[in-house]
Order: C-alpha cells, then structure tokens, then sequence
C-alpha cells in the first residue's frame, strides 16, 4: 500500500502483561509473530501462531502513543462484536480495553490485498462483498453513528476551502462553485440504513486463496446507503491505477442499480472537498504520511469528476 506509516511497532515492542492476555485468549504461548508493516497505524499488527498452532492477528496500540488510533481501536472493537454472520469480516477472538491500552485478537486471515495485478480482476468480488453488507435492525442501527452525521464535514468542505483560502488544483478552483452545489447535498445521497465499513480501500481488504474477499480494519462502520463502500472502492481503484474503467463498472455492477448519478456527483464532490482540506493539516502524531495520501485522494476524486462532467 502507497502511503503506509514507517514508524509501525512490532510485537516484542509490546509489554508483558499484553502479550500474556493475547495468550489467555488463544490458550497458548505465541512462538512466532510476524510483524506488518504497511498501514497507517502507529500502533502493531502482528500475525501469532501459539505452540498448538493456533493462528491470529492481533492489533495493539498503546494510549500514550497515538490516542486517535487507541479510540479507534476501542471503536472498532465494538463494532466487530456487532457485525452479523453474513458479513465477511474475521472474527473477534477477544480483546484488551485499559486506560493504556487498546488491543484487538483476531482471526487471521490468510491473503492477499486485491489489485496486485493492476487489472481490475478483483474488482467484482470485492463489489460483491460489499452488496452482502445488510440493511440492520434498529437496535443494531442505534449502536452505530449514521453516515448523514459522519458526513457533515464533507458537506461542508467547499465552504471551508473559500473561508481558509485553501490553494487548489486549477480544475479543482475552476470548478469550485460546481464542486461546492454537488457537496452541499451530499447528506441526501448518503442517507440510508446498511451496514458500512465506511474506509473502502483495497488496503482494508483481504482475498483468501479461493479468491473470497474478506473485509478488515472497521472502526468507522456507520449506517448509510447500500452503495457508499463500492464507491470508495472504485476511486481507490482510480487512485491505485487499475486498468478499469470504473464508469462502466458503475453502469453495470448490481451494486449501483438505480443510484442516480447526481448522488454519486455529491459524495465524490464532498469526499474530495474534505480531502483537500484534511492535506493542509499538519501530520498526525506517528502518521508522517497521511496528509500526502489525503492529497493524492483529492486528486483521484477530482480528476474522476473530470471526467465525469466532460
């Protein structure tokens, strides 16, 4: 993945006391751990096989070094107790919550991060995973934050753009007025009640050696419109440069059927408005490569518009 942290943990960076409640979970001592290194997580990802041969994945980031990845990891521990059966998401062996520590077992997933080979051969599965997410109950719903509230920054990015004098791409500042009225009515266009992982990205998925996708990484789920992951997707796989042409993959793709083209116009606008915005930030602390990915995300999602008004 482009754009991946440098600055990852690993496992023997962890503390006893952490490493003994992952064994807890699994039952045995771990004798070999595999450390990840892409990602934007300052925190560890580590693949664990315990003396019985027990496999997992286990995610763990320490409060004082990045207390947004420590709140997300809380999150996404939260949602992944919520996720129905039907979902392709691993499953949570068990977990760690202390005021220091955030820490996540996983089922380990054995795979490969779609669009390796550039051809867009991954493309439809993917899709496919992405259609099976449910429509939820409301108690399940409840639990959850709702795209409308999680897009209210998006809708407002154009107008934050004008008010800080952010510098734009020239299509981008030609554009701007247009950009702004497909932004504004994004909160329309995302409004639904499926699940959504809500970071569609081939990062954030695995494809297994029968070529099953299965979907990773979920502190944003949120409630909204069937179709927002597989349009993530498809502007990650612009950004990616897979030889595709997601236009036609949006004109035939069950995902998509009967989403007007104006509500794709308005999360594209208000995706890439925010985007732009979120690049001037200064980094993160222990995310020294974030605002660059963010930048080269307007861009896709601008350059996709592009194209799309002609």
């Amino acid at each position: 993945m482009t754009g991946a942290v440098k600055t990852r943990m690993q496992w023997h960076d962890l503390p006893r006391e952490v490493v003994a409640e992952v064994e807890r979970v699994l039952g045995a001592p771990v004798v070999d751990a595999v450390s990840q290194t892409e990602g934007f997580s300052p925190g560890s990802a580590d693949r664990v096989v315990t003396a019985d041969g027990t496999r997992a994945f286990v995610k763990a980031v320490p409060r004082g070094r990045n207390e947004g990845t420590y709140d997300l990891h809380r999150r996404e521990i939260e949602v992944m107790r919520l996720l129905p059966a039907e979902v392709s998401a691993p499953a949570l062996l068990g977990s760690l919550v202390t005021d220091e520590w955030a820490v996540l077992v996983l089922e380990d997933v054995d795979g490969r991060h779609p669009g390796a080979a550039g051809d867009g051969a991954d493309v439809a599965a993917v899709l496919d995973a992405f259609a099976t997410f449910p429509r939820l109950p409301e108690a399940a719903r409840a639990s959850l934050p709702s795209a409308v509230d999680e897009f209210a920054a998006e809708q407002d990015s154009w107008w934050r753009i004008e008010a800080d004098a952010i510098a734009l791409p020239d299509w981008a500042e030609g554009n701007r007025a247009r950009l702004r009225a497909a932004g504004e009515r994004v909160l329309d266009a995302v409004a639904g009640e499926h699940l959504q992982h809500y970071d569609g990205r081939a990062d954030n998925v695995l494809m297994d050696a029968d070529g099953r996708p299965w979907i990773i990484d979920w502190p944003w789920a949120s409630i909204g419109a069937r179709w927002m992951d597989g349009l993530f997707y498809l502007l990650d796989v612009r950004l990616r440069g897979e030889a595709i042409d997601v236009e036609d993959v949006l004109a035939q793709h069950p995902l998509f059927e009967g989403v007007a083209a104006a509500d794709i116009d308005a999360v594209l606008a208000a995706v890439t408005g925010r985007f732009f915005v979120k690049a001037q930030l200064p980094a993160p602390p222990g995310l020294p490569t974030l605002r660059d990915f963010q930048y080269r995300e307007g861009i896709a999602g601008m350059e996709w518009l592009r194209q799309r008004w002609g």
